[in-house]
């Protein structure tokens, strides 16, 4: 009898353990079929294209605020790609200094790029195959770059207000762990804000919740994951002097496969629930 139950017991394992193959098999399946490689490394083209030109107008509209962008990017898991955010913004610092009308324009037109292409990825995603002109997708991705930069700002002063207290009042880990989770919270509205705006459906907030969810989850993960594979590899003996430019790049197009496996998701609920019934956007 005891025999039979083993062989049961067995069998079950067995059994699970194929559904659990066969459901990874099917979800990189469906994100194959999204082509969320290729997108994740056209994101993060996109990206690094406009990170400078994007810090050049933060600089401009909030250069005066003096706030310490460096107290975040001490946390341990942006310490590889410190030194190299830090020279792109004195970079877009020293860039503003007597800058003329033409630079402004091509910068800005530059920084619409991410946001521009970002949405063309989510019409990808999404299946969306209907026409929309250039020229109001161009104006909606301005629109959003001063959304955004608002939003980082107030973010950040916010953050660092809070920090400031918690370091005081809490243990070392304790607020260090806070800061974290309160960090993962502005990160889950920035890449919300993103989700909404790339669906090129009118949603719901819910209804990219938990492909945003993912996003953040994933992110965190290969955040930390990074760090210390960054700590216990040399990598300078490798690419030299580049070795920067090779982290950064290798960093954001990791975190954006992580942000394409969350639209993905996102798309596939609303699959479920039957895209025929959504109204389209009108930007």
């Amino acid at each position: 009898m005891s025999r039979i139950k083993k062989v049961d017991k067995k069998s079950k394992f067995i059994t699970l353990c194929k559904e659990l193959v066969n459901s990874i098999h099917t979800v990189f399946s469906y994100l194959n079929f999204k082509r969320y490689t290729t997108l994740a490394g056209a994101s993060a083209y996109f990206f690094f294209i406009s990170l400078v030109p994007f810090l050049f107008w933060l600089t401009i509209l909030f250069g005066k605020w003096n706030i310490d962008f460096e107290r975040i990017l001490n946390f341990e898991i942006f310490l590889q790609i410190k030194d190299f955010i830090i020279y792109l913004q004195r970079s877009a610092q020293s860039a503003t200094n007597g800058a003329s009308i033409f630079l402004m324009l091509t910068t800005m037109y530059t920084s619409t790029n991410f946001f521009y292409h970002m949405r063309r990825t989510g019409e990808i995603i999404y299946g969306w195959e209907k026409e929309k002109k250039s020229l109001i997708l161009r104006i909606s991705a301005v629109v959003l770059i001063f959304i955004t930069m608002f939003f980082l700002i107030l973010s950040t002063v916010t953050f660092l207000f809070v920090s400031s207290i918690l370091e005081r009042i809490l243990p070392s880990f304790t607020a260090r762990v806070s800061l974290y989770m309160i960090f993962a919270i502005f990160i889950f509205m920035l890449v919300l804000l993103l989700n909404l705006y790339i669906c090129p459906y009118r949603v719901k907030i819910g209804d990219m919740f938990w492909g945003t969810a993912v996003t953040v989850f994933l992110g965190s993960m290969l955040s930390f994951g990074f760090s210390i594979y960054t700590s216990f590899s040399n990598l300078q003996k490798l690419y030299g002097t580049a070795v920067l430019f090779v982290l950064f790049l290798l960093y954001i197009y990791l975190i954006f496969l992580c942000f394409i496996i969350g639209v993905s998701l996102n798309c596939y609920l609303l699959e479920r629930k039957n895209k025929q019934l959504l109204e389209d956007k009108k930007f």
